[in-house]
């Protein structure tokens, strides 16, 4: 039992495989602060598996922990000062699949279950009439919105190449931005669920002064939200121009297009939400499973409805009690979709009243943001309590979010305008001035790198040393410039200034839509954990996986090199891909890296 307890500090899951596996013993999941004895006011957060005879319930392991054979078997603990201890069962604890699991499960197997079916009829259908007039009938419409192939089916739209659009290019811009998400968010999110089993390598403090926040490359990871604003962009940008193209034409019902996004976006979202809340508890398997499933039973219970209706960052108020937190993009977007089929046709009609809008409304929210940061204090340091701060004040608020989105209605607005005065792509106006489309790129990408890389001055040795002003200036400020920029580099992509950048609209881009950070979510919460072993198996995404080391962006932990690193985060990727297609990404949601503070020694992954 010895040899499967953890023994290091501060965060040691110990051997949760090994120890469900000795006859008569039983693992506890431990959590307590502990303190240096001349240093009592910085205590650390621990947490330690420990295996003990299965008779010893949670209620015993304060005892057990300053017990003299406790003491001996984890020497460390002899020299701290102990407090606040609990202990988790994630065996016996464990809550039983419920009504609502079931019916989860039988609703999930029904959409299955109709899935093969329509593909089966469509297959069917197409082999007896070679020209598909009967596939294609109205009738057989029900069949064909589930079938996988076909003209309309999954498969057949995933490996479809669309015809070229001008804006084509925003398709790479996206996989780009959803890449570096789905990178900041495996890096970050264990915090969430288990934590970190090197946390002394991560941020400064008296044991590490060499940490990984003293060095700027971690800001690739830390600033990976800024992509977010990108995606506020790209829809502003979507939605103006489209709006624009239907009101010159016929001119689009407003109250019509709402109803249709939300009809459109709902039944994924629902799905989603199915799965994680009704069926990925119950699969929960290893030493954070009490964990996983409180930390689901406790945001969901009472606010799921607020999903469906894209409230979710109202009700609740603090983001932290979000059923699916990572939803909370989806109640600013369909807020700004609702604000941009006000403006655009007010805009079209009178555009000098639409410009005065927008920079109203952007305004407003500019000064409602700096007056957040400057009331509560609010920083872009990650590490302690700003970080918390600003995400239950103003991270994911509509009224703090919304110039981004504004500024990529203004341009399709302006390249509207320009388009007007005869500068078209086929008059290919970069050719007149192509040294200042080059010097806007340049800036554009300067002013990128700057918001990327500028906190690390708030971070490591000068951490939490920026003012209200210059917090205000990244976060606030910082994020229209941001959007601007990749508001020139979008527009002079589209007179094709940069060719290099439009090569990026590869098919595989186009796919990466609604369905895929969705997923990518329900990956990323639970349930690897269920599919590649327990604590102390030989998978590649797991245990020091997530040990950010010192003095380095990536992950070169002892264990684990930068190759298997980038390996988990192809596996993100890879699975978002698949995502989009109707039956898998049922199951691709499953598959997921868990999360663990384990310090144990296995092998090497290959």
């Amino acid at each position: 039992m010895s040899l499967a307890t953890g023994k290091g500090l501060p965060k040691d899951a110990g051997k949760f495989g090994m120890c469900t596996s000795i006859p008569g013993a039983h693992y506890l999941l431990a959590t307590m602060t502990g303190a240096l004895p001349l240093a009592p006011s910085n205590a650390l957060q621990l947490g330690l598996g420990i295996c003990v005879p299965e008779a010893c319930r949670p209620g015993d392991v304060p005892l057990i922990l300053n017990s003299t054979i406790g003491l001996e078997i984890i020497p460390d603990l002899q020299t701290l000062t102990i407090a606040n201890v609990h202990a988790s069962d994630p065996i016996d604890g464990l809550a039983a699949p419920s009504l609502r699991c079931w019916l989860s499960v039988a609703v999930l197997a029904s959409l299955m279950l109709i899935s093969v079916l329509s593909t089966a009829f469509a297959h069917v259908s197409a082999s007896r009439h070679q020209d598909g007039s009967a596939f294609y009938c109205w009738c057989n419409l029900p069949s064909s919105a589930f079938s996988l192939i076909g003209r309309n089916g999954t498969l057949t739209k995933l490996v479809e190449q669309p015809p070229p659009k001008p804006t084509d290019s925003l398709n790479g811009l996206r996989v780009l931005a959803m890449a570096w998400i789905i990178l900041g968010h495996s890096f970050l999110m264990p915090e969430g669920v288990s934590g970190y089993s090197n946390p002394q390598d991560i941020t400064s403090s008296i044991l590490n002064k060499d940490s990984a926040e003293n060095n700027p490359m971690l800001m690739l990871i830390i600033q990976a939200e800024q992509s977010v604003d990108t995606f506020f962009f790209l829809s502003g940008f979507l939605l103006s121009h489209l709006m624009l193209k239907e009101l010159s034409n016929r001119g689009p019902n407003p109250v019509l297009a709402v109803l249709l996004r939300y009809f459109r976006l709902t039944p994924s979202l629902a799905l989603v939400m199915l799965v994680y809340y009704g069926i990925v508890p119950y699969l929960a398997s290893g030493p954070f499973a009490v964990i996983l499933q409180d930390s689901i039973f406790r945001r969901c219970d009472g606010s799921w409805w607020s999903e469906l209706t894209y409230t979710m960052n109202f009700i609740p108020f603090d983001s932290d009690k979000v059923c699916m937190g990572w939803t909370w993009y989806l109640g600013d977007d369909m807020i700004f979709f609702v604000l941009g089929c006000v403006l655009v046709p007010i805009y079209h009609r009178k555009k000098a009243l639409g410009w005065w809008l927008l920079l109203c409304l952007s305004g407003l929210s500019m000064g409602v943001t700096a007056w957040l940061i400057a009331r509560y204090h609010l920083s872009p340091y990650v590490f302690d309590s700003h970080y918390t701060e600003y995400s239950y004040y103003a991270y994911s608020k509509p009224y703090t979010r919304a110039p981004a989105y504004f500024v990529g209605i203004s341009a399709a607005w302006l390249l509207g305008t320009l388009e007007e005065k005869g500068l078209t792509r086929e008059s290919q106006p970069h050719r007149r001035h192509p040294l200042a489309a080059t010097a806007v790129a340049i800036l554009s990408a300067a002013v990128l790198c700057l918001v990327v890389f500028i906190p690390a001055t708030d971070f490591g040795a000068s951490k939490n040393s920026w003012n209200d002003f210059e917090s205000i200036l990244l976060l606030d400020f910082g994020r229209v410039a941001w959007a601007l920029s990749w508001a020139a580099i979008t527009i002079l992509c589209y007179y094709g200034s940069l060719n290099g950048k439009q090569q990026l609209q590869s098919y595989e881009s186009q796919k990466l839509r609604f369905a895929a950070p969705l997923c990518r979510e329900l990956r990323l919460f639970a349930l690897d954990e269920f599919f590649f072993g327990t604590p102390g198996m030989d998978t590649p995404c797991s245990a020091d996986l997530w040990c950010l080391p010192a003095a380095s962006p990536c992950c070169l932990d002892r264990h684990f090199s930068l190759l298997q690193c980038f390996h988990c985060w192809i596996w993100n990727m890879e699975t978002s891909w698949l995502c989009n297609n109707e039956v898998i990404k049922l199951a691709a949601g499953t598959s997921v890296q868990y999360y663990t503070f384990s310090g144990m020694a296995m092998a090497p992954a290959t």
